[in-house]
């Protein structure tokens, strides 16, 4: 391997001053132009590396920013993370990303390891389990951090949520002013906020629309992925058989759904209506295509990334909290109830 070309190799070639080559680099005006443009082609032809590390030292600075997502399979995360990335991006900031598989070691021994680093700050979907006295006591350092998509039972943290007790009321009313009178609830990752929410919301609009909450009717799965969603819609079916609507955590679940009664000989939008929730790409295109709640995820994302930046700026600052409406998007999978 051949040595790492230094500023002072790159000055020495220019015949300039070391301080010189570093102004020109960084496109100081009080290098000429001209002056500039030959120094980065010598620096660029030398395959002169900037060491933006060292930089950081003698400034005291971090450009790395810390990103940890409980689960990347789900495609909303994916979603949410374009967002993210490019609002850093534009901003010359370095995302580091976490996966964590809703394994609470894995997001404790990420965040120690970004504290090690020097992280500037952490954006943070907590996973599953994840207590926030315990979460404190990793970040005693002044660690900027702002929760997404999640939240924690503690105010003090900035956090940026969907409103996802209103999503699953617009879902069951939806259903409701459809006709339906037996709507049932398939949900997934029931300690987390966003669950709990959920699950809040759609018992609100079923009392508010004078429908019981059958337990018949509610199905909670450990998992939110298309097996899950099509094996707690078969069981759904199979012990009551006479409910027409369906509200699920999210549209992996749904989209099983919609198959598992396509296999008992039941047309979605027709026989049984069924809504998901988030409003993944991939929903629209689905035949019959999936009604969801849209969660606005490039909202919620760079609403997530600014306040991240925020309180990186300002530490003292009270605590921020955004919470993003979400938008209801009726396609085939919905229709009114059998006979209504």
């Amino acid at each position: 391997m051949k040595p790492r070309v230094t500023l002072k190799a790159v000055a020495a070639a220019a015949g300039v001053s070391v301080s010189a080559v570093s102004m020109a680099l960084r496109d100081h005006p009080r290098i000429s132009e001209a002056k500039r443009k030959e120094i980065k082609r010598l620096a660029s032809e030398m395959g002169y590396i900037y060491n933006r590390h060292a930089a950081n030292l003698r400034k005291g600075t971090n450009d790395t920013l810390a990103m940890c997502v409980n689960d990347l399979r789900n495609p909303v995360f994916s979603e949410f993370l374009t967002s993210i990335e490019r609002h850093f991006r534009l901003r010359d900031k370095l995302l580091v990303l976490c996966n964590t598989h809703e394994d609470l070691e894995i997001q404790t021994a990420f965040i120690r390891r970004m504290l090690e680093q020097g992280a500037a700050g952490l954006l943070l979907s907590p996973v599953m389990g994840t207590d926030p006295a315990q979460l404190r006591n990793i970040l005693r350092a002044s660690f900027p951090t702002v929760l997404m998509s999640r939240n924690l039972d503690d105010e003090g943290f900035d956090h940026v949520v969907n409103d996802d007790r209103l999503s699953l009321r617009l879902a069951v009313n939806a259903l409701v002013e459809l006709g339906h009178r037996r709507i049932a609830w398939i949900g997934g990752g029931q300690s987390t906020s966003t669950a709990q929410d959920r699950y809040e919301g759609y018992g609100t609009a079923l009392r508010a629309a004078g429908l019981p909450l059958d337990p018949e009717l509610v199905l909670r799965t450990p998992q939110t992925t298309l097996e899950a969603g099509h094996n707690a819609m078969a069981e759904i079916l199979r012990k009551a058989p006479d409910v027409t609507g369906v509200v699920c955590f999210g549209d992996l679940l749904a989209l099983g759904a919609v198959t598992a009664c396509r296999e008992q000989g039941l047309t979605a939008g027709k026989d049984i209506s069924i809504i998901g929730h988030d409003d993944i790409e991939e929903t629209a295109y689905f035949e019959p295509a999936l009604s969801t709640v849209r969660v606005h995820k490039d909202l919620i994302g760079t609403t997530a990334a600014e306040l991240l930046m925020q309180r990186i700026d300002t530490p003292l600052a009270p605590p921020r909290h955004r919470v993003i409406a979400p938008e209801l998007v009726l396609r085939g999978t919905t229709g009114p109830a059998p006979g209504a």
